[in-house]
């Protein structure tokens, strides 16, 4: 294959086993030298200083520009395409009908965007400048536009940016030309709001032992990227704290393998912090070492990206998508986290386990869906995905929607809440373009995730009241003791007294769970009889720091005055050699500095 003067350049400067072939496209060659660094970091460090100068020089000394013919549009192109589309819309009448020939015409235009001839097409494809989305509305049409409060339009625009809009079509743009730009002005300073309540909610995440000696992990497959740097469980005949590599991903494919259990941050169960082996290695390809501040640093990571989220509303440049009730954007991820009351498109949960005897429509519009006896209300928006005769349990999703988190948690446990809180979050993530290390969302799922409150007295455990609202490694420390083994079958019924893969103790055990456990190749579980009733608990992530039991770590964060009265109040204590670097700040007496350790 023939060398451009690109490769050229780029492979002058790449070490040997690294030069580039083919195609390369700016997240390409970030992915490239990444295996670099994680090989050799000093190489990778030189490497990158030489990429960067290589770049200064051309930037320097070639003159790059755009002129007419990289932004002429193809009209007959663009007409064939926009024309069909536009017949089509006028003999429907379905709203959602209509919207899917939007979404399949908007598809078509950038498939033909991407062939466009001309400078500009090779910038957008590259990486380098913009996006085929923003170079098809210069070139070809923005075809469509979303009103903030009705929507998409269904008056198709067939005129390019380059080519002009018509007066009404600029003014159908106009509404969310408006919304984009008051958004930019008022929401950039929610990113950084939100990264410091992340910051508060992870800030005693700290890496303190080598092994925490967990059994447990999750299951990842094979294909996901996200499996290597951890460690596997024993699985599949590998030993315990084998590290995932790009080597051993391919030596288990050839075997056939295509799922594995492996060590994760969220089912670490160090006392303090997390362990480096649940942790994993780093960007680097290094195990993180002892003291390193890992929750800071992925809440760091989740928080850099809001920032683009909030600014790519000023420049307008997503295109138009299907009717989604997944969370989305900066407004999606924050949802998430404050798990509010009123939830967007939230999708109705079985409040308790039963089968469906009835479903009817419901005159406000709308259905009733009785379960057992119970009538539950699901609103017009919602499809239902149970029918009469199907048996569920407490917390299935009956309707599609958004699950609650907090619910979840509350039904399902706090294992399985911290799953589906890990992958609700990815998800949007990744819709977004970000493909954020899991590992991160993990060490946040363990940190909101992590309270149980007690709805009645435990006389083998007078210290525990009705009430107290406690830490998930207290709770599982005081019952995990007297927890009895038994054959999976006999369990159901009863709660998890030890935990089993991410499933958390206090669990209840159902047919489902038995089912998800027999999977993976678990025959008996621990289960405790003598566990009081309990409420697991998911509170608002700028509400959750304030359920730390240490005072002065809670001082972090906000409500300072309440703090200290309550603190007074109860008599609360704090631990100055904790994980929390605020109590050791604040109490200050064996802080030190200089070689003889003087004030």
């Amino acid at each position: 294959m023939p060398t451009t003067v690109g490769q050229f350049l780029i492979n002058d400067v790449m070490p040997a086993g690294y030069k580039i072939t083919g195609q390369l496209t700016n997240k390409a060659l970030h992915d490239h030298v990444v295996g670099l660094a994680k090989a050799d970091p000093q190489k990778y460090v030189s490497t990158v200083l030489a990429l960067k100068r290589r770049g200064d020089e051309i930037a320097t000394l070639e003159g790059i520009s755009v002129g007419l013919d990289d932004i002429e549009p193809d009209y007959a192109a663009r007409d064939a395409i926009v024309q069909p589309a536009l017949a089509k819309l006028e003999k429907l009448k379905d709203s959602a009908a209509r919207e899917r020939v939007i979404v399949e015409t908007q598809e078509k235009l950038l498939a033909h965007t991407k062939q466009h001839p001309g400078s500009m097409t090779h910038m957008a494809l590259s990486g380098a400048r913009g996006n085929p989305a923003q170079l098809m509305k210069i070139v070809a049409t923005p075809l469509a536009t979303v009103h903030p409060k009705h929507g998409v339009l269904h008056q198709l625009i067939d005129r390019s940016y380059s080519e002009g809009l018509t007066p009404a079509q600029y003014w159908m743009t106009g509404p969310e030309i408006r919304e984009n730009e008051v958004k930019a002005r008022i929401s950039v300073s929610e990113p950084g709001e939100m990264a410091k309540v992340l910051v508060a909610n992870m800030i005693s995440k700290v890496v303190t032992t080598q092994d925490c000696g967990t059994m447990n992990g999750v299951k990842m497959t094979i294909d996901d990227g996200h499996v290597l740097d951890r460690y596997t469980q024993a699985d599949h005949g590998l030993p315990r704290n084998t590290l995932v590599t790009p080597q051993l991903v391919q030596q288990l494919k050839i075997n056939g393998v295509n799922t594995l259990l492996v060590r994760s941050p969220m089912t670490c169960t160090a006392q303090h912090g997390v362990c480096q082996r649940c942790q994993g290695h780093n960007e680097k390809g290094q195990p993180h070492s002892i003291g390193m501040t890992v929750g800071v640093r992925a809440a760091q990571a989740m928080a850099e990206p809001l920032t683009q989220m909030a600014l790519s509303s000023r420049h307008g440049t997503l295109t138009v998508k299907a009717t989604d009730k997944s969370p989305t954007g900066l407004k999606g991820v924050r949802q998430l986290l404050e798990v509010p009351a009123a939830f967007r498109h939230e999708a109705v949960l079985a409040p308790e386990h039963g089968s469906v005897t009835k479903i009817e429509k419901a005159p406000q519009g709308g259905q009733y869906l009785y379960l057992g006896t119970k009538k539950i209300y699901v609103s017009p928006d919602l499809t239902l995905r149970t029918k009469v005769g199907d048996v569920v349990e407490r917390g299935d999703a009956l309707t599609d929607g958004v699950p609650h988190p907090a619910k979840v948690v509350g039904y399902k446990g706090i294992g399985a809440g911290r799953a589906h809180f890990v992958d609700a979050l990815h998800h949007l993530y990744k819709s977004e373009g970000i493909n954020l290390d899991r590992r991160h969302l993990e060490l946040l799922a363990k940190s909101e995730i992590n309270h149980v409150k007690l709805l009645d007295a435990d006389p083998h455990h007078p210290e525990l009241l009705k009430g107290d609202v406690i830490n998930y490694n207290a709770f599982r420390d005081a019952y995990h003791a007297s927890a009895t083994r038994v054959p999976i079958a006999d369990a159901v019924g009863q709660r998890l007294g030890q935990e089993v893969l991410h499933h958390t103790v206090g669990t209840p055990v159902t047919p489902s769970l038995v089912k998800e456990l027999r999977g993976h190749g678990v025959t008996e579980v621990y289960v405790n009889r003598s566990m009081p009733p309990v409420e697991f608990v998911m509170k608002p992530f700028t509400m959750n720091p304030l359920l730390e039991k240490d005072w002065m770590a809670r001082l972090a964060h906000r409500y300072l005055k309440s703090t200290i009265q309550e603190a007074a109040h109860f008599g609360d204590l704090a631990d100055i050699h904790s994980t929390h670097p605020v109590p050791a700040y604040a109490f200050g007496a064996e802080l030190h500095h200089g070689a003889g350790g003087a004030f």
